[in-house]
């Protein structure tokens, strides 16, 4: 077995660490991680860099996405909303009404098929699949495991999804991190019990 401490190999049945002296019972496993394919290890894990590039590209493809179902479904109406209220503009309907709610009907609809629904379904069905990427992982040679290098459920990649909140309201704080833990994760990560790994 490795100890998850100083990272070295170690006897199996011993209690301490033979080079650092850690207790081995009391520190959390290293990630056992398999091989993806022949030849190809899973040990080196994805950094916030390479992270945030798959970012840009599943960014792009969620963007086409919402602009389709936006020429379907006429989620236009929201957003025009939106714009006249960014705009200071007396925000109206389709026929050129005021509208006096505090949040018209419309700009609720498109917000949580454009911005929850639909990258929600994106990620969690992408990496919980076959390839354990989204499109931007793929291209960029990355995927996404449990702790043993295994395929993620779709209600683990939905927790995932939604600790990415958190991850983003501590001012970031949960994604910089990545640069900095022992085994480049995230908050969303932790909470998820996932890691990113390069291929």
């Amino acid at each position: 077995m490795y100890c998850s401490k100083c990272g070295r190999e170690t006897e199996n049945a011993g209690k301490f660490c033979q080079w650092c002296g850690a207790d081995l019972k009391a520190i959390p496993p290293k990630p056992l991680l398999r091989k993806k394919v022949a030849g190809v290890g899973t040990e080196k894990f994805a950094g916030l860099g390479r992270r945030f590039l798959a970012f840009i590209v599943d960014f792009i493809f969620i963007l086409i996405i919402d602009l389709v179902l936006t020429g379907i479904f006429g989620f236009n109406e929201g957003i025009r909303m939106v714009y006249q209220y960014c705009r200071h503009q007396p925000i109206t309907d389709r026929y050129g009404q005021v509208v006096h709610s505090l949040i018209p009907q419309q700009v609720i609809i498109a917000f949580l098929v454009l911005v929850i629904l639909v990258p929600w379904l994106y990620f969690a069905y992408l990496e919980s699949s076959k390839n354990q990427a989204t499109l931007g992982k793929m291209a960029l040679r990355s995927a996404v495991t449990d702790m043993h290098g295994n395929r993620i459920t779709f209600s683990r990649a939905s927790l995932r999804f939604f600790a990415k909140i958190l991850s983003l309201i501590v001012l970031f704080i949960g994604f910089i991190i990545i640069a900095f833990t022992r085994y480049k994760q995230g908050l969303h990560d932790m909470i998820a019990g996932t890691f990113v790994f390069e291929q």
